[in-house]
């Protein structure tokens, strides 16, 4: 098994096994968040490989898809689903954003070791300082708008 694969096994079965502990009173709000960041990370790489500025070498199927599956429907959601499960709801504002800035490093500093350090993902455009930058923006953003979009679907409303 090449490093490429052991790196998506492993982190597959973490991202499995870390939805055991999920709160039973939570699941609906971790399904939502997992669905929804599917969705950002599915629209963001077909968008990314098809403008060239990212390439998948090592992918899960290679004939249905320029991306990788484990990565942007797997791994990337389970991070954001997370991210929503634990967030600091009535706390002060920078630990909010020190909750945001940590779960958006950790996916960003993910990407960056495995595009250098494996064939899982390469940076076509740009430089790697550039592509770091853009990363942090892009998840920013999709990090914010799933929170918005989380807060307002689970919101209460009287009939």
């Amino acid at each position: 098994m090449s490093q490429e694969h052991f790196i998506l096994f492993a982190t597959s079965i973490f991202s499995i096994i870390s939805f055991l502990y999920i709160p039973k009173d939570k699941y609906r709000l971790a399904l939502i968040s997992f669905l929804i960041f599917q969705a950002y990370t599915w629209a963001a790489t077909i968008i990314l490989v098809q403008i060239g500025s990212i390439k998948y070498p090592v992918r899960q199927f290679p004939h249905a898809t320029q991306g990788s599956f484990i990565l942007n429907f797997l791994i990337y959601p389970t991070v954001f689903t997370w991210f929503i499960l634990i967030f600091p709801h009535n706390t002060l504002l920078i630990r909010k954003i020190l909750h945001y800035i940590a779960f958006i490093s950790a996916i960003v500093w993910f990407i960056y070791f495995i595009a250098t350090y494996t064939d899982l993902q390469e940076f076509k455009k740009g430089t790697f300082t550039s592509q770091i930058l853009r990363l942090y923006i892009n998840f920013s953003i999709d990090f914010i708008l799933g929170h918005l979009y989380i807060r307002w679907f689970s919101k209460k409303v009287a009939l």
